[in-house]
């Protein structure tokens, strides 16, 4: 880009970082972590699947 185009003029102070997207974002993810993880949990195991007649 050509020099004095004003897309950054003047340069902004700091970064923005979009901190509530990024924690809704990891607390979605820890979420649906724990829910998978206590589904493959609740599941009997595949040997008392095998008994059963």
């Amino acid at each position: 880009m050509p020099p004095g185009s004003g897309v950054f003029d003047p340069p902004p102070a700091a970064a923005a970082v979009p901190w509530g997207y990024l924690l809704l974002t990891a607390a979605t993810v820890a979420a649906l972590a724990a829910a998978v993880n206590a589904a493959r949990r609740s599941t009997r195991p595949p040997v008392e699947e095998l008994r059963e007649p």
